[in-house]
């Protein structure tokens, strides 16, 4: 045992005996296991919140009648159906309301796969391409080697490249690499070749120590995985592309990663920075007691509950004046005052703590993840703008 996991089961000790001297002691260890465990835990079946209450014609265009949660999110969305198997785009709101009895009437743009009916349930979510090659770029599908095994990949070339210029873009917890698909063209635009990754515990990509999350960490390995690809495949510079989950392992293999020395910059959208305040801020959400949230997130730091790294998820790493203090690069981050999920205010420390490399895209509509969906003409076009001037990174051996 290491001086680190001796101190950290030192702590536990003494939080487990602070605990045991109160009432409900018992109950509170339960819930600190429980909450720890679904921080790390993929979900086995996405939650499905949105239910189709009816599909119709309305002024000659096709409409869909819902009810749920962000079913009436301002903005154009996909609808994700009968397990991930259907796909449908939806447009703006037209009537109604999301909570009401009748529900939200919203535009039908396409129904990509599958057969919507009413009686359907599904998610929302911010993604809008189903597939690269709806980009209208040459794709290809590819492998690339991570310390665990093979991991699928789409790389997406543009119409001009410029020489040696490619980016790497990495979705969030528990979603999906077309996430990402929506911060290519802008890259494309400038003439930077992507590749669209998936990493452990993905369809496409090996199943993760104990088949759990490391928070970022374990994932910035296979980051690092994907930007050795990209310098094999001729890469001199390498853009990090990160959204939620996605950031906080773009920032770690930016920073130490084997291969950072080629990592020019980062674009993150609705970065996760400071995981234990995030932590704490969904278990009070859930009308948790703090001492237990705290309980739950020593538990993973001490490895005592399993996650994707075996000797435990090391949180004073992934908090913004260590993520700040570890940049050597620009950073452009896409953040809203309006995201209930991930709360803008680990962005604005992460800011505040390295004005000099870190832009800050502070807008006040979006949901988590969900920013390019309500107004993307500005997204893009300040994701261009930045990749376009970022400079040749200097060697830092």
């Amino acid at each position: 045992m290491t001086g680190r996991d001796r101190g950290r089961a030192i702590g536990i000790g003494a939080a487990w005996l602070a605990l045991a001297a109160t009432a409900g002691a018992g109950l509170a260890v339960l819930g600190g296991v429980a909450l720890a465990r679904r921080a790390v835990t993929p979900a086995a079946v996405p939650e499905a919140p949105v239910r189709v209450l009816a599909v119709l014609e309305r002024d000659g265009a096709a409409h869909v009648r819902l009810r749920g949660t962000d079913a009436g999110l301002p903005g154009r969305y996909s609808l994700v159906f009968d397990g991930g198997a259907g796909h449908a785009r939806l447009g703006a709101v037209v009537a109604g309301a999301a909570d009401s009895a009748g529900g939200v009437l919203r535009e039908l743009v396409a129904v990509d796969r599958g057969t919507l009916v009413p009686g359907t349930t599904g998610r929302i979510t911010g993604w809008w391409f189903a597939d690269a090659a709806e980009l209208g770029y040459r794709t290809e599908r590819i492998a690339f080697p991570t310390e665990l095994g093979e991991a699928e990949a789409w790389l997406v070339h543009p119409k001009r490249a410029r020489k040696r210029r490619w980016a790497v873009h990495v979705h969030g917890r528990g979603a999906d690499p077309v996430e990402t698909l929506r911060g290519v063209a802008p890259l494309a635009r400038a003439g930077i070749t992507s590749l669209v990754i998936s990493y452990r515990n993905d369809t496409g990509a090996p199943s993760g120590r104990h088949a759990r999350y490391g928070l970022g960490v374990s994932e910035s390995r296979d980051v690092d995985a994907a930007v050795a690809e990209a310098v094999r495949r001729g890469a001199g510079r390498v853009t990090l592309v990160g959204w939620s989950m996605g950031a906080t392992a773009c920032l770690l293999a930016a920073s130490g990663g084997e291969h950072r020395s080629v990592v020019d910059g980062l674009i993150l959208d609705s970065p996760a920075i400071d995981w234990e305040e995030l932590l704490r801020y969904h278990a009070a959400g859930m009308r948790v007691p703090r001492r237990v949230a705290g309980f739950g997130v020593r538990l993973l730091d001490a490895g005592l509950v399993r996650a994707g790294e075996d000797d435990g998820i090391p949180f004073d790493r992934l908090e913004a004046s260590a993520l700040g203090r570890a940049l050597t690069v620009p950073v452009l981050i896409h953040a809203s005052r309006a995201d209930t999920f991930v709360p803008c205010a680990g962005a604005e420390r992460l800011a505040a703590a390295r004005p000099e490399l870190v832009q800050l895209r502070l807008q006040d509509r979006g949901e988590h993840v969900k920013l390019w969906n309500v107004d993307p003409a500005p997204w893009e076009r300040s994701t261009e703008a930045f990749a376009r001037a970022l400079p040749h990174p200097p060697w830092r051996g």
